[in-house]
């Protein structure tokens, strides 16, 4: 897993900024471009920390995401049709596989259209 957006040393007095990342929307203005770019600058737009695993990010291009949004949102849309989790922490935000997918393939064989 690797940490995107490490507290900075101002940051890390504030702790509304990790608390409000599932809560609090922001202006968020990111255009498409290397998901692992524009995590990082959501990171740093928001001033929440994300935690996500490298090969969720490698070689994809994030969704444009410009407006109003809560950081969690916001990261989200950025992956655009790639199914992956958000899950607020205290520590900020964790990205993980969309898990009922993996699970309904583990069981049941391949997903469904609209599963």
């Amino acid at each position: 897993m690797l940490l995107v957006g490490m507290a900075s040393p101002a940051s890390a007095d504030a702790p509304h900024d990790v608390l409000s990342c599932d809560t609090e929307k922001q202006p968020v203005n990111i255009p498409s471009m290397p998901l692992a770019r524009s995590i990082e600058i959501l990171s740093r737009q928001t001033g929440c920390p994300v935690l996500v695993d490298p090969i969720l990010m490698d070689g994809r291009t994030s969704a444009a995401v410009k407006g109003a949004y809560t950081p969690q949102a916001a990261l989200l849309h950025l992956f655009g049709s790639v199914h992956v989790d958000v899950t607020a922490t205290v520590s900020g935000l964790s990205v993980s596989l969309w898990m009922r997918r993996l699970w309904h393939r583990a069981t049941r064989g391949p997903a469904r259209t609209g599963v």
